[in-house]
C-alpha cells in the first residue's frame, strides 16, 4: 500500500486523480495531517508570519497557512500511522522544506525530490519556481538554494487563480530555461496555462512524485 498525506483534511480528489492515473492498481490510502481537527480547530493553527507558512485546503474548502514546524508534528504521525496499517511507503503531498522524516517506511518529500531533478536537468540555466503565497517565498528560495539551486520565484495561487499573468511576464523577461511549480496544489490545466505565459518548460510536482512513488513502490517488491 502507498500512503498519501495531504497538509489538511481528506479526502482529495484531484490528489486520488492523479495516482488513479499514474499508480493503478496499487492500494493506497489517502490521510489529512488535520484529519484529527475540525475546521475551527485547524484554524486556531493559522500564523500567516510564521516559519514558512503552508497552505492547508481544509473540508469545508477554505485554506489556512500553518507554520511548517507547528504542522510537522501532525504530519509525522499520519506517517506513522499509515506504516501500522501496513503502507510500504508514504508520499507527503507538499514541497516545502521539511526535514527528514524518521520512519520505519520510506517517505518521500516532494520538495528534495523537484530540486534534485530541477538540479540535474537544467544545471547551468535561469530556473524559475512557483509558489502558492508570499509568506512561503523567502522559505522557498533559501531550500532552492540549499539544495544546490540558484531560482527566481512568483507567486501564485491556485486556489484563487491569480498571480498567472505576472509570473508568465517575470519568467519571460528573465528568459527562464525552466519553471518548477514548487506546489502540490496545481493540477496540470495550471501547468499548460504556466507552459503558454512562461514560454519554457514546466515541471508539475504532482505527477512527478506520483511516478517516482510507482517506483519506489515497485522495487520494494
Amino acid at each position: 500500500m502507498i500512503g498519501l498525506v495531504t497538509l489538511g483534511h481528506s479526502p482529495r480528489p484531484d490528489h486520488e486523480e492523479i495516482y488513479d492515473a499514474i499508480v493503478p492498481g496499487v492500494p493506497r490510502t489517502l490521510v489529512g495531517a488535520l484529519d484529527g481537527l475540525d475546521c475551527s480547530e485547524a484554524q486556531t493553527l493559522e500564523d500567516k508570519q510564521g516559519v514558512s507558512p503552508l497552505v492547508c485546503l481544509l473540508s469545508d474548502k477554505t485554506t489556512v497557512e500553518i507554520p511548517l514546524p507547528t504542522l510537522f508534528p501532525y504530519i509525522e504521525h499520519q506517517v506513522e500511522a499509515l506504516a501500522v496499517k501496513g503502507a510500504r511507503l508514504a508520499v507527503v503531498l507538499c514541497c516545502g522544506g521539511f526535514p527528514i522524516i524518521n520512519s520505519s517506511i520510506q517517505v518521500l518529500l516532494p520538495g528534495m525530490i523537484l530540486a534534485a531533478l530541477t538540479r540535474v536537468i537544467c544545471p547551468a540555466g535561469t530556473v524559475g519556481i512557483i509558489v502558492p503565497n508570499k509568506a512561503q517565498e523567502a522559505a522557498a528560495v533559501e531550500h532552492w538554494n540549499e539544495q544546490g539551486v540558484a531560482v527566481a520565484s512568483a507567486v501564485v495561487s491556485p486556489y484563487e487563480g491569480r498571480g498567472f499573468t505576472e509570473a508568465g511576464e517575470k519568467f519571460r523577461a528573465l528568459s527562464a530555461d525552466l519553471v518548477a511549480i514548487d506546489c502540490m496544489g496545481f493540477r496540470e490545466e495550471h501547468r499548460q496555462k504556466l507552459r503558454q505565459l512562461c514560454g519554457c518548460p514546466v515541471l508539475l510536482p504532482t505527477t512527478m512524485v506520483a511516478r517516482v512513488a510507482l517506483e519506489m513502490y515497485n522495487s520494494a517488491g
